[in-house]
């Protein structure tokens, strides 16, 4: 049986989160500062507003360069040389690349996300959830869990990360400033991965600390090194500011939480910094980047959730030396594994494309068992 994306006013939208809060949502960028990086979050948060303003909830594609982007990265452009056929060979790579990132947007409809851009948050304090997404992702991959997870009562700050793993990533240091982009860095053929990998990890590593600080600042009311960037155009809002979240930004119940590459973020955050985080949850976790660490976290703030059709023998080789047995009602193992699940289980990549020729030519065919 295929998925059809819900559709509400005549728009196609992702699923609708399931707690019983209703979801805001704004982007949340910092300021160029001497001795920082430069953040980018989305952040969800419980709602005080009107759920069904259609009209006010963000596109899942922020801007076409994702869409080229996600292309890109299943047919890369080849480097351009001298040679006429080079050239050729690129400039016919790069207009594939345009069709196929229109066709993208075209045949998902580009959904919705079900959650209002820059409503007022809900007057109580809440725990923050920091989610690490994968590589060739980015802060809206994963709206559905992250929208569903804001429901139950949480905040949840999803970073796009500045280390060159995610799709693209939307640069901008002032409010007026210029948005740039930086690219996705590519490893060169028969190139070892470990060296760019560990790079990446340890600028995740302080990506998260960081964001956490932020998010400290924020619920202080310290809020001049950070803005706002409201994704819908010609829409009418109240006037946002980061001065409602003073107070309302549980800092000190923080959850880390990554998926594929995030979940190594996870892993590598809890064990490093573990103190500033009451438990991990590893969705799917690629083990490769930390498979060297010899620091381990608190094995019973750790949780993984594996995915049956992605787990191999060398990364559950390496997940075991983060095994440990529960005193659970329910769960035996810090480990569990949800059968017949793919890879991409948890982000909206299935929700979009599921039963459609253009999802079935770039993520795999549809599996009639799992859903």
């Amino acid at each position: 049986m295929s998925y059809s994306l819900p559709k509400t006013n005549g728009l196609f939208h992702l699923s609708c989160p399931t707690g019983k809060y209703r979801v805001g949502c704004l982007d949340i960028f910092s300021k160029t500062r001497e001795g920082k990086l430069p953040l980018l979050f989305r952040l969800y948060y419980p709602s005080a507003g009107e759920h069904n303003a259609v009209d006010r909830w963000p596109a899942w594609l922020p801007h076409s360069r994702y869409s080229e982007a996600y292309v890109s990265a299943k047919w890369p452009v080849p480097p351009c040389r001298n040679t006429f056929i080079d050239r050729l060979k690129q400039n016919i790579s790069v207009g594939t690349v345009s069709l196929l990132s229109w066709l993208l947007r075209w045949v998902s409809g580009n959904p919705r996300i079900c959650a209002t851009e820059a409503n007022r948050p809900l007057n109580e304090r809440f725990p923050v959830v920091l989610f690490s997404h994968g590589l060739i992702a980015c802060r809206t991959t994963y709206s559905t869990l992250c929208t569903d997870i804001a429901s139950q009562g949480y905040y949840v700050a999803a970073l796009e990360h500045g280390d060159s793993s995610a799709c693209v990533r939307m640069m901008l240091d002032s409010p007026d400033g210029q948005v740039t982009w930086l690219e996705r860095e590519e490893l060169p053929q028969g190139a070892p991965e470990g060296e760019l990998r560990a790079r990446q990890l340890d600028y995740r590593e302080k990506e998260i600390v960081q964001c956490l600080d932020s998010l400290r600042d924020i619920d202080k009311g310290d809020v001049d090194q950070h803005f706002i960037k409201l994704s819908l155009d010609g829409v009418e809002t109240e006037e946002s500011n980061l001065g409602w979240f003073k107070g309302l930004i549980a800092t000190d119940k923080a959850v880390i939480c990554g998926h594929s590459m995030g979940g190594a973020t996870t892993v590598r955050c809890l064990a490093n910094h573990g103190h500033q985080f009451t438990a991990g949850i590893a969705f799917d976790s690629w083990m490769f980047p930390v498979r060297e660490d010899k620091n381990l976290p608190n094995l019973e703030k750790l949780m993984f959730v594996n995915y049956e059709r992605f787990q191999g023998e060398k990364n559950l080789t390496t997940m075991k030396k983060y095994e440990t047995e529960l005193s659970h009602e329910e769960f035996s193992s810090n480990v569990i594994t949800i059968k017949k699940a793919r890879h991409y289980a948890c982000t909206d990549i299935l929700v979009a494309f599921q039963g459609t020729r253009l999802g079935r030519l770039l993520f795999g065919a549809q599996d009639p068992e799992f859903n």
